[in-house]
C-alpha cells in the first residue's frame, strides 16, 4: 500500500512540476532582441578622424624597355627591395643581336669606303681620257682651219672641201664636250650615292650604339627597386600576374622597374564624405606604421582632392575623397634607429632631389589642386629629353623615347630614337645634322659609368632601413579636428533619421526605447556632439530598435524612413 500511495505522490509531483514550467514558458517574449546600447556622455570632445593608407615616394623614377629593333630580353635584373645608389646598374637587355648588328655596320662602312676609293680612281682615269681625247679634236678642228686658209689658192671642189672639214671637226668638238660633261655627271652621281651609303651606314652604325648604350639601364637617383608584373603574357582577368624575372622577353615600351626615392615619404590615405568637411590643408596628423608598431609619427594633410570616387574591387560601394599626408622624414629615419650623422645625410639627399626634374612615378603623385580647386599637374613632366635632363615619368634614363604605338621621337625620328633602317632623311636634313640629333638623345652616362655598373646588394645583405620603410607599407593615421570643451556626444552610431529630423531611441526604465528628436552641434564620422534633445547619463540605442517590426496603419500610409546617419552620405 505504501508503496502505491509513493507512486502517486512521486507521479503527482511530477505533473505539476511539468504544469508549471509549462506555464513559466508560455511567459516568456515569443521573441528576445539584444540591442547594443550607449550611454550619453558630457566631458571635453576631441574630434578626431580616422584613416588607414598607404606608403609612397614623392619622386620616383620609371625604367622602360627600350626599343632595340629586335628582341628585348632581361639578362639581370637588381633584387626587388634593393637599395640603388646613383650609376647602381638597375636592367641589363641582352645585346648579341646588337653587336652583331654593329659589326655588319662597320663591315659596310669599310666596304662603301673601298668602293669610294675606286670609284674615285676610275673617275681620275676617266677624266684623264676625256681630257686626252678632247685634246686630240681641238687640235684637228685647229688643223683644218689652217687647211680652210689656203682656199683662196687652190681650186673650189678642195675649197669646198676644207670647209666641210671644218664645220664636222666643230661638230665633233662639240659632241665629245657633251659626251665628257654627261661622263662627269654620271661619275659624280655615282660617287653620290655612295656617299650617301656611307653616310647611312654611319647612321645604323650610330644607331645601334645608341641602342647599345641604352641595354643598361643605371639608377638617376638613390631609392628602393620595385620590380614591375610581367604584363606581357595573356592573362586571365583576377589572375595573379608574375613579376619581371631575368629571361623574361619584353615588349619595347614596356614599365620594367621603378626606383623610388626614400629620402621624402608620403602618405596616401581615403576619408569620408564627413570627415572631408573637417579636414583642411596643414592640419597635423599622427601616424603609426604597421611595421613600426610601437612608435608614431608626425605628419601634416598635404593635399586633398575635391572629388570623391569609388573603388569597385575592395568591396566598398561608398565614394570616398583621396587624402595625401606628408610626413616628418627627420623624426621618422630617427625612429629607424639612424644616426643623426646619416639623417643629414638622407635630407641633403632630398633637398638635391628636389632640385632635380625627377617626376613623380604615379598618377597621385602628381596631382595638386589649383587655387579654385581643381585638380591640376604638378611637377615637371614633358622635361626636354637632353643630356643632363630627363622627359616624362614613362622615359628611360637618358630620355630615349620610348616604342609606342604613334610615338614619335624628336625632330620626326621614330619612337626610340632610331634612324629609318633604309637611311631616309627628312627634306632638309643632312648626316651630320642627323648626327647631331641623335647625339643630343644619348645617354646622359659615358662608357666609364656603363661599364662600372654594378648591381645593388640584396635586401638581407644590405642596410634595414628598406625593409622597415618601404613603399607600399600600410599606416594607421588620426587627425585631430577640433577640441570641444564641456560637450554632450554620442557615438554616430545612435543618430536616426525619421521622417527628415535626427532622432535617437533612449531607453525607457521599463526597457523600451523612444524616439527622441535630437540636434546635432559637430559630426564626424566616429562622434556626434549634441546641443539638445537628450541629457547625460541617458541609454541611447546603436541600432534602430523598430527596424523589422510590422507597421501601423498609420505607419503604412507614410512608412519611416531610418538608419544610421553615419552610414549615409551627409548624414541624409
Amino acid at each position: 500500500m505504501r508503496k502505491y500511495l509513493f507512486r502517486v505522490v512521486t507521479l503527482a509531483v511530477l505533473v505539476a512540476a511539468g504544469w508549471y514550467g509549462y506555464r513559466w514558458y508560455r511567459q516568456l517574449p515569443s521573441r528576445q532582441e539584444q540591442i547594443a546600447t550607449a550611454r550619453v556622455q558630457r566631458g571635453d570632445v576631441v574630434i578626431r578622424a580616422y584613416t588607414r593608407g598607404e606608403l609612397h615616394a614623392v619622386r620616383s623614377v620609371t625604367l622602360i624597355a627600350p626599343n632595340l629593333n629586335g628582341t628585348v630580353q632581361v639578362t639581370r635584373l637588381a633584387p626587388m627591395g634593393a637599395l640603388s645608389h646613383p650609376k647602381d646598374l638597375v636592367v641589363e637587355y641582352d645585346d648579341s643581336e646588337l653587336q652583331a648588328s654593329l659589326d655588319e655596320d662597320q663591315m659596310s662602312l669599310e666596304q662603301t669606303d673601298e668602293e669610294i676609293k675606286g670609284a674615285k680612281a676610275n673617275l681620275g682615269v676617266t677624266n684623264s681620257e676625256d681630257a686626252l681625247s678632247l685634246l686630240k679634236q681641238r687640235y684637228a678642228v685647229r688643223a683644218t682651219e689652217l687647211a680652210v686658209q689656203k682656199n683662196p689658192v687652190t681650186d673650189a671642189i678642195d675649197g669646198k672641201k676644207n670647209l666641210l672639214a671644218l664645220e664636222q671637226a666643230k661638230r665633233a668638238v662639240s659632241q665629245l664636250e657633251t659626251d665628257v660633261a654627261m661622263r662627269k655627271a654620271q661619275n659624280d652621281s655615282v660617287l653620290a650615292v655612295l656617299n650617301e651609303q656611307r653616310n647611312r651606314n654611319l647612321l645604323d652604325i650610330k644607331r645601334d650604339q645608341l641602342r647599345i648604350e641604352q641595354t643598361k639601364a643605371l639608377a638617376d637617383i638613390a631609392g628602393i627597386v620595385s620590380i614591375r608584373q610581367n604584363r606581357s603574357g595573356n592573362f586571365n582577368f583576377g589572375q595573379v600576374m608574375p613579376d619581371i624575372r631575368e629571361g623574361d622577353t619584353l615588349q619595347p615600351g614596356m614599365q620594367v622597374a621603378d626606383v623610388l626615392d626614400l629620402s621624402e615619404v608620403e602618405v596616401w590615405a581615403k576619408v569620408g564624405e564627413l570627415d572631408r568637411a573637417n579636414l583642411v590643408e596643414g592640419q597635423d596628423a599622427l601616424l603609426q606604421l604597421d611595421s613600426i608598431p610601437d612608435k608614431h609619427f608626425h605628419g601634416k594633410v598635404k593635399a586633398l582632392s575635391g572629388t570623391a570616387t569609388a573603388d569597385v574591387f575592395s568591396g566598398d560601394p561608398s565614394k570616398k575623397f583621396d587624402v595625401i599626408f606628408s610626413v616628418d622624414m627627420r623624426s621618422l629615419l630617427s625612429g629607424l634607429g639612424m644616426k643623426s650623422g646619416d639623417v643629414d645625410r638622407v635630407m641633403a639627399t632630398a633637398v638635391e632631389n628636389s632640385h632635380q626634374n625627377v617626376p613623380g612615378g604615379a598618377p597621385l603623385a602628381n596631382f595638386s589642386l589649383t587655387p579654385d580647386g581643381a585638380p591640376g599637374a604638378r611637377g615637371g613632366m614633358m622635361a626636354a629629353a637632353m643630356p643632363g635632363g630627363r622627359g616624362p615619368a614613362v622615359m628611360p634614363a637618358g630620355g630615349a623615347m620610348p616604342s609606342m604605338p604613334g610615338g614619335r621621337g624628336p625632330a620626326g625620328m621614330p619612337a626610340g630614337g632610331a634612324m629609318p633602317p633604309t637611311g631616309a632623311m627628312p627634306p632638309g636634313a643632312d648626316a651630320s645634322g642627323l648626327l647631331a640629333i641623335m647625339a643630343s638623345g644619348a645617354s646622359k652616362y659615358t662608357d666609364a659609368d656603363r661599364k662600372n655598373a654594378r648591381l645593388p646588394l640584396p635586401p638581407d645583405q644590405d642596410s634595414e632601413v628598406q625593409e622597415l620603410l618601404r613603399p607600399g607599407l600600410l599606416a594607421d593615421v588620426e587627425i585631430t579636428v577640433q577640441k570641444l570643451p564641456d560637450a554632450i556626444h554620442v557615438p554616430a552610431q545612435a543618430i536616426f533619421q525619421k521622417d527628415g529630423e535626427n532622432v535617437v531611441f533612449v531607453q525607457q526604465p521599463d526597457g523600451k526605447f523612444q524616439a527622441r528628436k535630437v540636434e546635432l552641434g559637430r559630426r564626424s564620422e566616429s562622434a556626434m556632439v549634441l546641443t539638445a534633445g537628450v541629457e547625460p547619463g541617458e541609454v541611447v540605442a546603436l541600432s534602430d530598435p523598430t527596424a523589422g517590426k510590422s507597421p501601423s496603419k498609420s505607419d503604412k500610409k507614410q512608412p519611416a524612413k531610418g538608419g544610421p546617419i553615419s552610414s549615409m552620405p551627409g548624414g541624409k
